[in-house]
């Protein structure tokens, strides 16, 4: 039997590796929509439903449901984004409140849709390791999708196609006077975020129940890990959400499943409050 230790940090870097392309469609909304999605997380859950609804039919795996669950939130994300985030944008607290609302709206027509219980996907067997490890398939799935859809985002933004995207982020104003279609490009890049959070929503749901509230505590760990390692850099998203994966598992396996966002919060807490600028400063940036 693999020793407790290993299988926890097996199984926090699969979760992590999917958290990871949570919160770097966060760091996108935030750094180049410049907003505060309060609603990231009901499209967590949406691609969680998308494969639960697969599954369901026949369709067991969460390589098949996170693409289609990227389209479906790609197309709500759009919606969004251009009926509600860019008109009013220009107020701060209508927006949070608005996609707050929106969140709710999301979770209420999930319950009425599927029930109020929780349900399960079953993606078959796991596969067992040297010394007895499990290795769950749905892990192997979420954590090199998850990297390769990261892989893939941080070469668009170093290279030309990234080139508005980069630019909007650092000056509006100059993106426009150039010809850009910055509404165009804050709404296309608010459904691709959405895009994100469903896939790995779908990428994860076999990991847990699926019920309409359980993209809450994904939104809050995208939130901590963009306000500690910064909105710029997609390998420090990565890492830190990794460690939190880990840090998140281990508080389940040897304390229990409800303290492990407990002590993830309170660990954060303590870091912001030595270091409130986030982590990326101490290797010497500075903002």
């Amino acid at each position: 039997m693999a020793s407790p230790l290993s299988q926890v940090l097996l199984d926090g870097l699969f979760a992590g590796g999917a958290y990871a392309l949570m919160a770097a469609g966060m760091a996108l909304i935030l750094g180049v929509v410049k907003v505060i999605n309060l609603s990231h997380g009901a499209f967590f859950t949406l691609g969680a439903y998308v494969a639960y609804a697969l599954a369901a039919r026949g369709i067991g795996s969460p390589i098949a449901a996170a693409p289609l669950a990227a389209v479906i939130a790609f197309a709500f994300g759009i919606f969004l984004g251009k009926s509600f985030v860019n008109p009013v944008r220009s107020h701060p607290f209508a927006l949070p409140v608005g996609t707050l609302a929106c969140a709710l709206l999301f979770e209420q027509a999930a319950q009425l849709l599927w029930g109020p219980h929780p349900l399960s996907i079953e993606t078959g067997a796991p596969w067992i390791g040297p010394g007895g490890l499990v290795v769950r398939r749905w892990g192997v799935v979420a954590f090199l999708s998850s990297a390769a859809l990261l892989g893939g985002l941080k070469w668009v933004l170093s290279s030309r196609p990234g080139l508005p995207l980069r630019l909007i982020a650092e000056d509006e104003e100059i993106a426009g006077s150039l010809g850009m279609d910055v509404e165009a490009i804050r709404y296309l890049t608010f459904g691709g975020a959405c895009a994100m959070a469903a896939a790995a929503g779908a990428l994860l749901s076999p990991s847990g129940a699926v019920t309409p509230t359980m993209g809450r505590a994904p939104l809050l760990l995208s939130l901590v890990v963009v306000i500690v390692a910064g909105m710029d850099s997609v390998e420090a998203i990565f890492l830190l959400s990794i460690g939190l994966g880990i840090f998140g598992n281990a508080c389940a396996w040897f304390l229990s499943p409800q303290w492990s966002y407990v002590a993830l919060l309170a660990a954060v807490c303590l870091l912001l409050s030595v270091r409130p600028a986030g982590i990326v400063v101490l290797a010497g940036r500075r903002d």
